[in-house]
C-alpha cells in the first residue's frame, strides 16, 4: 500500500483543522451578536410602539380639548344670541345649536375619558410587572407589564452589550487575520498536491466536508472510529497501524492511525 496519499490527505486535514481551531476563538461570537440584535430590535419595537400610542393619544387629546373649546365659545355665542331673539323660532333653532354643542362636549368628555382609562390600565400593568419583577418572577410578567424605564435600560444594556460583543470580534478577527491567511495559502498548496498525487482520496475527502461533517479524517481511537464512535473491525486494525486507512462504514469519515497525525504536526513545524 502506498502510504504517501494518505499522508497527504491528513497532512490536509491537519492544515484545516489548525484553521478551525483559530477559527473557532470567534465561534459563537456571531452568533450571540445576532441573538443579542434580535432583542434590542424586539425591544426596540416595544418603546417605539408605547411612544406611537402616547402620541396617538397626545394627539386626540388635544383635539378633543380643541373641541370642546370650540363649542363652549359656541355655545357661549348663541346663549348670547338667544337675548336677541326677535321670535320663538329663532330661540328653539339657537337651542338646537346649543343642543347639539353640548353633546359634542360630552362625546369628546367620553373619548377623553377612555384615553386617561387606558392610560391608568396600562399604568397598572406596569406596576404589576414592577411587582413580579422585585419578586423575581419573570415568567410571569407580559410585554404590556414591563415598565417604561426597565425597557429603556433593557435598550441601553443591550446596545451596549452588541457594541462590546462586536469590538470582541472585530478584535479576534484582526488578531488572527495573519495566521488564517498564511495557513490558507499552505493549504492551497497542500490541495494542490493532493489533487496531483491523490485526486480520488481528495474528492472523498471534499464530498464528507460538503456535508455536515467537520473532520473527514479522523484518528483510530480506542479501536473505534473517533468521529462517530463505532468500532473499527479487528481484521483493519493492523492495516491502520501500518499506515494504511480505513473507510468508516458508519459515517463515511477516513479512518487512520494517531501517528499520521503527528507526524503531519512535526511536518508542518520544519
Amino acid at each position: 500500500m502506498d502510504h504517501t496519499k494518505i499522508n497527504l490527505i491528513v497532512r490536509l486535514q491537519h492544515i484545516d483543522n489548525m484553521i478551525e481551531s483559530i477559527m473557532s476563538m470567534q465561534k459563537g461570537l456571531p452568533e450571540e451578536i445576532s441573538a443579542l440584535e434580535e432583542d434590542l430590535a424586539f425591544t426596540s419595537r416595544q418603546i417605539e410602539a408605547r411612544k406611537k400610542i402616547a402620541d396617538e393619544h397626545q394627539k386626540l387629546r388635544e383635539r378633543l380639548n380643541g373641541v370642546i373649546a370650540d363649542s363652549r365659545e359656541k355655545i357661549r355665542s348663541f346663549k348670547e344670541k338667544q337675548t336677541l331673539a326677535r321670535n320663538n323660532k329663532e330661540y328653539d333653532a339657537l337651542s338646537k345649536q346649543i343642543e347639539y354643542e353640548e353633546k359634542e362636549i360630552a362625546q369628546a368628555e367620553i373619548k377623553l375619558q377612555d384615553i386617561s382609562q387606558a392610560e391608568h390600565h396600562a399604568q397598572e400593568l406596569q406596576k404589576k410587572g414592577r411587582d413580579l419583577i422585585t419578586e423575581n418572577r419573570y415568567d410571569e410578567i407580559s410585554e404590556e407589564m414591563m415598565p417604561d424605564d426597565v425597557l429603556q435600560q433593557q435598550m441601553q444594556d443591550l446596545t451596549e452589550q452588541v457594541r462590546q460583543k462586536k469590538e470582541e470580534l472585530e478584535s479576534i478577527v484582526i488578531e488572527t487575520a495573519e495566521e488564517v491567511a498564511t495557513l490558507r495559502e499552505i493549504l492551497a498548496e497542500q490541495r494542490a498536491m493532493v489533487a496531483q498525487e491523490a485526486k480520488r482520496l481528495l474528492d472523498k475527502y471534499d464530498h464528507l466536508k460538503s456535508g455536515t461533517l467537520q473532520n473527514a479524517v479522523v484518528k483510530l481511537d480506542r479501536q473505534a472510529c473517533s468521529g462517530c464512535n463505532t468500532r473499527v473491525p479487528t481484521n483493519r486494525h493492523t492495516m491502520i497501524v501500518q499506515g494504511g486507512f480505513y473507510v468508516c462504514e458508519s459515517c463515511g469519515r477516513i479512518v487512520v492511525h494517531e501517528r499520521l497525525f503527528e507526524e503531519a504536526a512535526v511536518g508542518g513545524q520544519q
